[in-house]
């Protein structure tokens, strides 16, 4: 968010806990994105001209032991909320007669498993997200619409702290990547601005990987 308001965007934010210009809704409440989207078209004055859908979870848990309830609520949040949103953004920015630029997050999980960290309901997951952002970026193309993806690699954040919470985890963690070091939330940040922007008007249906080179070990 804040790079989008640093490149002069108005931004309203959703997540389950509400903050400065954050609404609390939880994505895979189809209800709730629906009327969400529609008061942050009133807060704006207008249909949303860029959208992007980071919200996700990620369970760590072998598949062996995975409950049926949290297999589906991983897809519910991580895939069906980004369906919602998009859908929603798309119909308030047909209505106003203009294109909207979507962002999704994958991540590497959609083209690496790591065996050692029990992750497979996210990697699932995010392999739909590359998947869908395809599928959206030809269905929607017509009505002025692009959606790409992008796949995030070993960032610093935490969420990767969770797994990592020592300094020689850390180490072997940063040992993995090429170029030597954890990504930052402002290297995710740049490229999905940049997707979004008029800039990136001729790419749409793409995945970008944001991994410091870690798929290509």
């Amino acid at each position: 968010m804040a790079q989008l308001r640093a490149e002069g965007a108005e931004v309203v934010g959703f997540d389950t806990q509400p903050g400065e210009g954050i609404t609390a809704v939880d994505v895979a409440d189809e209800a709730a994105v629906v009327q969400a989207v529609a008061e942050a078209e009133m807060q704006l004055g207008g249909a949303p001209t860029v959208l992007v859908c980071a919200a996700g979870i990620y369970p760590c848990v072998p598949l062996l032991e995975m409950t049926g309830a949290a297999w589906h609520r991983t897809f519910a949040v991580n895939v069906s909320g980004s369906m919602f949103c998009a859908r929603e953004a798309v119909i308030s920015a047909k209505r106003a007669c203009i294109g909207v630029n979507i962002v999704l997050f994958s991540s590497v999980g959609a083209y690496r498993s790591d065996w050692t960290e029990p992750s497979a309901a996210y990697c699932a997951t995010k392999a739909a997200i590359t998947s869908l952002a395809r599928s959206m970026a030809g269905e929607w193309a017509p009505f002025g619409v692009r959606v790409n993806a992008l796949a995030p690699g070993l960032i610093d954040t935490p969420m990767l702290k969770r797994t990592a919470d020592s300094e020689a985890g850390a180490a072997a963690i940063r040992d993995r990547i090429p170029l030597g070091r954890l990504g930052e939330a402002e290297d995710v940040a740049r490229i999905a601005c940049f997707l979004a922007s008029d800039e990136a008007a001729y790419v749409t249906g793409t995945t970008v990987t944001v991994d410091g080179g870690y798929l290509v070990r």
